[in-house]
């Protein structure tokens, strides 16, 4: 997916989990916040 080429390939930093939420820090700033929503995962990047 499009949405996620600003990640491919970076170093993973860190990953911080919290009640229905997992944040991966990437290189260069770049984070992935997974979320569980009414079963469902939700995946959004910044930067996209």
């Amino acid at each position: 997916m499009v949405k996620f080429d600003g990640i491919v390939g970076k170093a993973l930093l860190t990953v911080t989990e919290k009640e229905n939420e997992v944040t991966l820090v990437f290189a260069d700033n770049r984070f992935l916040f997974l979320t569980l929503e009414n079963g469902k995962l939700k995946a959004v990047s910044v930067p996209e």
